[in-house]
């Protein structure tokens, strides 16, 4: 892969998650769950736990929010590491926010890892693992 082509995929998939982190914004739950693969390999981790076993799965934890509930998140010291044609790897920070009506708001933050894949109709989370920092005694 010559570095045009890693630098095309860089800003195609930095694209990409600009796109769905604006579907949690919007609340717009159908439109964000179109970003993970019906690939049968999909897996989603949390916290070191199978939380998603497929697209579906997640896309029920989405519609389960309902339309009163979005998500905003800040993604900080990304890293996006094509991998070969149609192939990469994110790595970054986040700090995300769950708020609805009555003024509810929960936060939390940590890191994330998605293997994104090329698929038709775009790029499609594969795989991924996010967690949250474990306090260190000391």
């Amino acid at each position: 892969m010559t570095e045009a082509h890693a630098e095309a995929i860089r800003d195609s998939v930095a694209a990409t998650l600009e796109e769905f982190r604006a579907m949690g914004i919007a609340s717009a739950w159908e439109a964000a769950g179109n970003f993970y693969s019906e690939s049968p390999a999909f897996r989603f981790y949390e916290n070191g736990e199978l939380r998603y076993e497929s697209a579906d799965d997640v896309r029920t934890a989405l519609a389960d929010l309902g339309p009163g509930m979005r998500i905003t998140t800040e993604y900080s010291d990304t890293d996006i590491e094509p991998l070969a044609p149609g192939l990469a790897q994110v790595r970054s920070r986040f700090e995300s926010t769950l708020g609805g009506e009555g003024g509810f708001e929960f936060s939390y933050a940590g890191a994330v890892t998605m293997l994104w894949v090329h698929e038709t109709g775009g790029w499609r989370i594969l795989s991924g693992h996010s967690s949250a920092p474990v306090p260190r005694g000391g």
